[in-house]
């Protein structure tokens, strides 16, 4: 019984799997389109948090940080 419950739990897991890969890369795909908007490409904003940090550690300044949902599950 424990042998057969695990084969279909398996197939299961892998497939699952897959389905995330694949959303990871739609998520992926959205991220990148909104980077191209206007508002984000001329605006002059650092979108790599690690380049943010240094960046206003130099100069002293705050990080302003804005999140949005429009490519996330």
């Amino acid at each position: 019984m424990k042998t057969t419950l695990f084969a279909p739990l398996l197939a299961l897991g892998a497939l699952a799997g897959t389905a995330v890969a694949q959303d990871a890369d739609d998520y992926q795909a959205k991220y990148e389109k909104k980077l191209q908007k206007d508002f984000v490409s001329y605006g002059g904003w650092i979108t790599d948090y690690d380049v943010a940090r240094e960046t206003a550690k130099k100069e002293g300044k705050v990080i302003f940080a804005y999140f949005s949902r429009s490519y996330s599950p």
